[in-house]
C-alpha cells in the first residue's frame, strides 16, 4: 500500500489484503491448492520477493494448506521454513484492537470514553484550520469540538495521521520527531503520545477516516489502563492463551535465525539486501530499519506496526476470530464483540485506500457489487507495509495468510498470490486438481 504521492502508504497495507473468499467444499485444501505452488515459485523467480509462506485454513474442520517457497536469506541460501518470522507491521493493528476490546469487555474502559479520561495530555486537542503561511506548519488551528474517544482510535476517525502519508501534518510530524513505528527510535509510547497531543489533528474527531497513528496511541492507552507494558499484556491476555509462541515486538536471540532477511526491489527489478547498520533507512517520506526488532533501544512498542510473527502463530489469532472469539476451548472475546469489531463502524465515511467499510481494527467488505475482487460481503482483512496480508471469511470460516518480505512500494506479489488462491478455490474440483 505504498502508492505514489496520492496513494501513499496504504496500498501494501490494505489493497493487497482484500480477500478471498469462498467456501471450499470438495477436496481438502492441501490438495485443492497444490497448483498454487507454481505461482509462489514464479513470484520468487521473478524477484518480487525472496520467499513466501502461505497458510489457508478451514476453521470448522482440521483442513490446512501451508506452503513455504524461496529463501530466508538469498546470500546464504537458507531455505524459508514454514515457521519463519516475518515483520507483520500493520497486521499488528488487529491484535491491539482485540486487546482494547478485552479491556472494554471487562469494564476497564468504555468505547465512547474520551481518551483524556486516561491520558490527560489529550484534554484539549486542536484541529487544523485554514491555510496560513504565517502560522506554524502553514495552517491556523482551532479547538476540537469533540473529544477523541476509544472508538475513534479503533476506527481511525481520531484525526491522527501517519508521517509518511505526505498530508498537511507531515511537516509537523517530522519536526516533532514522530515515528511511524517501524524504525529505530529512543522514544517510549508515552513520549510519542504526548508529542502527538501537542500537535493539531487532521480533522475533527469522528467526522472523517484518516489512516494513521491512532492504533499506536491505542496501544499506549492499553498500557495505561491495564498497568502493563503492551508486550506483557499481549503475552498474558492473547498470545499465551492462544498458544502463540512466536509472536512479539522484539525477537530473542535464540529465534533470530528464523527472522526473514529484508530485501528491496531495485529499479532494475532485482532484489538487494537492505543494509543492516543500526541506523534507519530513508526512502522518500518513509523511514524504516530492518533490525529494529532485535537491535537498538527497543523502547517503542508500536501498537500499530511493531509485531513479528509466523503464519502458524497468526493463524491461531485469526481462527479465534473466525470461531467467534474462541479457539481450542479458550474464549478470548464474546461472539457479539467479534461481530461488532468485524462489521462496518464508520457509516458512509470513506475509508481511504480501502474503498469499503471499516470496523474496529479491520477493513470490512460491505459492497455486494465487489465480491469478485474483495470477496464475499462480511469478509474482513488487513495487511502490512513489508508485504504481508490476511483475510477472514466468517461465513465459510476460512482464513488466509500470505507473508512475503520485500520492501517494494508497488510490489504485486501479495496481490497476485491472493488472487490465485481465490480463483483456485472457485474452480471445479476436477479442474483445480488436474
Amino acid at each position: 500500500m505504498i502508492p505514489r504521492q496520492g496513494r501513499l502508504g496504504l496500498r501494501i497495507l490494505v489493497a493487497l489484503g482484500v480477500g478471498l473468499l469462498t467456501a471450499c467444499g470438495g477436496p481438502r485444501l492441501a490438495q485443492k491448492l497444490e497448483p498454487l505452488s507454481g505461482t509462489l515459485q514464479q513470484q520468487v523467480d521473478e524477484q518480487y520477493t525472496p520467499g513466501v509462506v502461505v497458510l489457508v485454513r478451514q476453521a470448522d474442520r482440521d483442513d490446512t494448506y501451508l506452503k513455504a517457497v524461496g529463501k530466508l536469506d538469498l546470500e546464504q541460501g537458507t531455505p524459508l521454513p514454514e515457521d519463519a518470522l516475518f515483520r507483520i507491521a500493520s497486521m499488528t493493528k488487529p491484535v491491539t484492537s482485540v486487546a482494547a476490546m478485552l479491556l472494554v469487555e471487562q469494564g476497564a474502559m468504555g468505547l465512547d470514553d474520551p481518551i483524556s479520561k486516561y491520558l490527560p495530555e489529550w484534554r484539549n486537542p486542536v484541529v487544523l484550520g485554514e491555510p496560513d503561511p504565517s502560522s506554524p506548519g502553514g495552517y491556523k488551528t482551532k479547538p476540537a469540538q469533540t473529544p477523541i474517544t476509544v472508538r475513534h482510535l479503533l476506527t481511525h476517525t481520531s484525526g491522527l495521521s501517519y508521517r509518511f502519508k505526505q498530508d498537511a501534518l507531515t511537516a509537523l510530524y517530522v519536526q516533532a520527531g514522530i515515528t511511524d513505528g517501524f524504525e529505530h527510535t529512543s522514544r517510549t509510547p508515552a513520549e510519542q503520545s504526548r508529542a502527538l497531543a501537542a500537535l493539531p489533528l487532521l480533522h475533527e474527531p469522528g467526522t472523517a477516516y484518516a489512516y494513521g497513528l491512532s492504533t499506536d496511541v491505542l496501544g499506549h492507552l492499553i498500557e495505561t489502563v491495564s498497568g502493563q507494558p503492551l508486550d506483557r499484556f499481549f503475552e498474558e491476555r492473547i498470545f499465551k492463551p492462544l498458544g502463540m509462541k512466536d509472536t512479539g515486538f522484539f525477537v530473542p536471540l535464540e529465534k533470530l535465525s528464523r527472522l526473514v532477511t529484508l530485501y528491496r526491489r531495485t529499479p532494475a527489478g532485482t532484489l538487494e539486501k537492505v543494509p543492516v547498520t543500526g541506523q534507519n533507512v530513508t526512502e522518500g517520506p518513509i523511514s524504516y530499519a530492518p533490525d529494529f526488532h532485535y537491535a537498538g533501544s527497543k523502547t517503542y512498542r508500536s501498537g500499530g506496526a511493531g509485531l513479528v510473527s509466523t503464519a502458524p502463530d497468526y493463524a491461531r489469532f485469526l481462527l479465534m476470530l473466525a470461531n467467534g472469539g474462541e479457539y481450542e476451548g479458550v474464549r478470548l472475546l464474546k461472539k457479539e464483540t467479534v461481530d461488532l469489531m468485524t462489521s462496518n463502524q464508520i457509516g458512509n465515511l470513506r475509508a481511504e485506500f480501502v474503498s469499503v467499510g471499516f470496523g474496529l481494527g479491520f477493513g470490512v467488505q460491505g459492497d455486494p457489487t465487489r465480491t469478485k475482487d474483495l470477496g464475499p460481503v462480511g469478509s474482513y482483512f488487513w495487511s502490512g507495509i513489508f508485504n504481508t496480508t490476511f483475510w477472514v471469511d466468517p461465513q465459510a470460516k476460512l482464513i488466509g495468510i500470505v507473508l512475503t518480505q520485500a520492501w517494494a512500494l508497488d510490489s504485486p506479489a501479495t496481490d497476485a498470490i491472493r488472487t490465485r488462491i481465490q480463483s483456485t478455490l472457485q474452480q471445479p474440483t476436477e479442474e483445480a486438481t488436474r
